[in-house]
């Protein structure tokens, strides 16, 4: 068990295990990554929706999305593991003539980056979508490029190779408290000992708060629980449909093998760390979804689970290196998008730690973005 790291990496989900592997790839393999629980995967990273997507608001945001999705497309000939890619991409659904126009004008700086996205009119969405049935909808975006892929396979690529290159990974190890000296990071402690280094990674998802406490910093993460459900198979909607979402009600759907995966958040619902299935949660999802996409009633669920999303105040993550205590970076708060972000996120932290220039303009992401009351605005959250 080493009592030393050059990085020391807090959360072994899907961010952290991300970071450890780009970390290892550019040849820095003593790295040590503590994980409070016994198994890769039992927080977020193994509850996630698994939906990849390019139609994001800010630029940074598209690429790294870009970035995720050619790892995601190639991931067994990386990893030696598939991630079970399908490309059945996104379909964006809105009422809001305001939103309306934003979204239109935020295509063109997509379309500017090469994503393939398309608007379409109400008509449009009824000819080639027939299963969506919404009287008042004013337009909808879908990209044939978006998809969704496994997240349990993608984190166990993550770790096998991180550890294949050194990587060493330490689960059901809690971190206690993170050792600061002059402003400068010196190590940790926790559950079983002491590590010291000179960097620590805050990747521990709905616990990046706590975390952040331990050096005196305040990282406005919050979790929030939200519920997904599949239908038993269910054949009376199309094989190919994309993952489709109404961003008024945020009630998506998408394929799921023969069955349907069904989800929506629940503005109403206080933060919490609950991740038991919410039986009132389901009856307003069916009741919502019946309304848009009514050839749901002749389905039935078969079962459920809860996760936790990481939100920040801007639905928008917090990744850099916290201004003032060097050696402390945080990649937190990705608000339901941490495993389609997880490839970028671990390349920008290792890019940061190894003193290169990050392939994206970080300023978005920056912690210090609240203070400086310039929040980053994202249109696309379910």
């Amino acid at each position: 068990m080493a009592d030393n790291a050059e990085v020391i990496i807090i959360g072994a989900g899907l961010i952290g295990l991300s970071i450890a592997y780009h970390l290892a790839s550019k040849g820095i393999s003593n790295v040590v990554v503590i994980e409070k629980e016994s198994l890769w995967g039992h927080g977020s990273s193994g509850r996630s929706a698994g939906g990849i997507r390019l139609e994001f608001s800010h630029p940074s945001a598209v690429k790294f999305s870009q970035y995720g999705l050619e790892m995601f497309r190639h991931f067994e000939e990386l990893f030696g593991i598939s991630a079970s890619f399908n490309p059945c991409g996104y379909l964006f659904l809105t009422r809001d003539p305001g939103k309306w126009n934003v979204m239109q004008n935020l295509s063109f700086m997509q379309q500017s980056l090469g994503v393939p996205v398309t608007c379409l009119s109400p008509q449009e969405v009824s000819y080639r979508f027939p299963y969506v049935q919404i009287p008042d909808l004013v337009g909808a975006t879908f990209c044939p490029d978006d998809g969704v892929a496994d997240p349990g396979a993608v984190l166990y690529g993550f770790a096998k190779r991180a550890m294949d290159l050194g990587v060493t990974i330490r689960l059901g190890e809690q971190v206690t408290g993170i050792l600061v000296h002059h402003d400068q990071i010196a190590g940790v402690k926790t559950s079983k000992g002491m590590i010291s280094g000179r960097v620590v990674v805050n990747a521990a998802g709905p616990y990046a708060r706590s975390v952040g406490h331990m050096v005196g910093v305040e990282i406005p993460v919050h979790p929030y629980r939200r519920n997904i459900y599949v239908t038993t198979p269910f054949m009376k909607l199309p094989q190919n449909m994309p993952m489709t979402l109404d961003l008024e009600t945020t009630s998506y759907l998408r394929r799921d093998g023969d069955s349907i995966l069904l989800g929506m958040s629940d503005p109403d619902e206080p933060s919490s760390y609950h991740t038991e299935t919410d039986h009132q949660a389901l009856e307003k999802l069916i009741e919502t979804l019946l309304h848009w996409v009514p050839i749901l009633a002749d389905a039935s669920i078969l079962r459920g689970w809860a996760g936790l999303y990481e939100v920040s105040p801007d639905d928008t993550a917090i990744i850099g290196e916290v201004e003032g205590i060097s050696g402390f970076y945080c990649a937190n708060g990705f608000s339901g998008h941490g495993f389609m972000h997880s490839p970028a996120a671990g390349r920008v932290i290792a890019e940061l730690i190894t003193g290169e220039e990050p392939f994206v303009d970080l300023k978005p992401f920056l912690l210090k973005r609240f203070t400086d009351n310039q929040p980053t605005t994202e249109t696309f959250v379910i």
